[in-house]
């Protein structure tokens, strides 16, 4: 009998030790104290906000290729010549008007003035071929165009990577035509090397050019 009554002690005793260990354990939980460590609500929600975020970086826009040339000069506005009148090219060179023909005049003083290029027709000229084509005529450093375009607004002149605005006039006399000039000095560029010419609408549009030149002068 006394050894039944030991044996239902030491059952009841580990019984409670087991409730007891059970206390503790919910109580570690609850704490992280005095057993494996359990993370807190609030602090993984700190810690997540900490982290960094991957992002996409910003999407950028393609930017157009500068343009290549350096211009020597600054544009000016357009003119107007009207029928019969002259204006001055530079170096002793005019451009005139008669009727429907133009030409370029030289008077170098002490020379008789003569027509470098003769009086050109632009109206029933059977050897005009495609007058919007501006073409060049060149007489020195000087260079100049006359061409069909009623939506002219800006001529440019490049040889080699040179650049020069030139000074454009529509011809009254010539409804629908203009002429366009540039004196083309400098002294970097390699001799025989040939110019070009582009047309610009008021937009900055390209509408047509002549010549060898790639690209755009006027791109940005």
């Amino acid at each position: 009998m006394e050894t039944s009554s030991v044996r239902r002690g030491l059952v009841t005793t580990g019984v409670a030790a087991i409730a007891v260990a059970g206390v503790i354990a919910g109580t570690a939980a609850l704490t992280g104290k005095g057993g494996p460590a359990v993370a807190d609500p609030q602090t993984v929600a700190v810690g997540a906000q900490a982290a960094p975020v991957a992002t996409r970086p910003p999407a950028t826009k393609k930017v157009p290729k500068a343009s290549k040339f350096v211009f020597q000069n600054t544009r000016t506005e357009v003119g107007t010549l009207a029928p019969g009148r002259e204006v001055s090219l530079g170096d002793h060179l005019f451009f005139a008007t008669k009727g429907t023909q133009w030409a370029v005049i030289s008077r170098v003083p002490g020379e008789p003035a003569y027509e470098p290029f003769g009086w050109r027709r632009t109206v029933g000229n059977a050897n005009l071929g495609d007058g919007t084509s501006p073409g060049i005529q060149s007489s020195g450093a000087v260079h100049s165009s006359v061409f069909k375009n009623d939506r002219v607004s800006t001529v440019v002149y490049t040889r080699g990577q040179k650049a020069w605005y030139a000074k454009v006039y529509r011809l009254a006399g010539i409804p629908g035509w203009v002429e366009s000039s540039a004196r083309l000095t400098s002294d970097d560029v390699k001799p025989g090397t040939q110019a070009s010419v582009f047309v610009y609408d008021a937009n900055g549009r390209l509408l047509v050019r002549f010549g060898d030149a790639k690209g755009d002068p006027l791109a940005k």
